[in-house]
């Protein structure tokens, strides 16, 4: 008999767009399996700006994505903040179609101590005299709106843990099983709120990415698919 194809949906993280998972998914299309993958809403030139980002909004638009493009029993890959709404949609959604979720660099403390150190990166001034590259590339990603987009993620940020914020209960609740995978060298997310979080979820495990950072461009991704792909199987 035949093999079946299995599906990834991939998810991107909150500055980013799809195209940023291409080579992962590339990597894993040699591999036979299919993915897909869409912008959240406000990323990228040409999607709709919302007026306030939130978690549950991207898993609407998660919902209607899979629902649209009839995907049953699902894997979806999350970076980042993908992971985080994949999550989200598991615990909160009735009769989610998700079958398996595995993340990369997900954060889950979002104190408001951790959410400071991460502002001043969201600061369009900030970022254009200290990191002018780093500007030109969101440019390039989200046209015109990037400023936009960079205080609505401050915004959603600073909101997370008192709307719609993943909790010990959600997490508790997601009965499907789990990857974490976290770099050796991500400074953005730690390796102990990690396993924290992963404790919570009944069947979750932990996994680390050597030689990489929290960008996914800066992240060892022929380790990575190869980690996707013995989790899966």
């Amino acid at each position: 008999m035949e093999k079946s194809i299995k599906t990834i949906l991939f998810l991107h993280d909150v500055l980013g767009v799809s195209k940023d998972l291409s080579a992962l998914m590339d990597l894993m299309e040699e591999q036979n399996y299919k993915s897909f993958s869409f912008n959240f809403a406000g990323h990228g030139p040409s999607t709709k700006s919302p007026e306030e980002f939130r978690i549950d909004l991207f898993a609407c638009e998660l919902d209607m994505y899979i629902k649209n493009h009839n995907l049953k029993n699902v894997i979806v890959f999350g970076y980042s903040m993908g992971g985080y709404v994949a999550l989200y949609h598991k615990a909160n959604f009735e009769d989610s179609p998700i079958s398996q979720i595995i993340t990369y660099g997900t954060k889950f403390n979002w104190s408001e101590k951790a959410v400071s150190r991460e502002l001043p990166m969201l600061d369009p001034d900030h970022l254009k005299v200290k990191f002018p590259s780093y500007t030109d590339s969101l440019q390039n990603k989200h046209g015109d709106k990037w400023k936009f987009l960079l205080k609505s993620t401050a915004h959603l940020m600073q909101n997370l843990e008192k709307l719609d914020g993943l909790t010990k209960e959600d997490l508790l609740s997601i009965d499907i099983p789990v990857t974490l995978i976290l770099g050796d060298q991500d400074r953005m997310v730690s390796s102990e709120e990690t396993h924290l979080n992963a404790s919570w979820i009944p069947r979750a495990q932990v996994k680390t990415l050597t030689n990489s950072k929290h960008e996914m461009e800066r992240s060892n991704l022929k380790e990575l698919s190869e980690i996707i792909a013995q989790v899966i199987n």
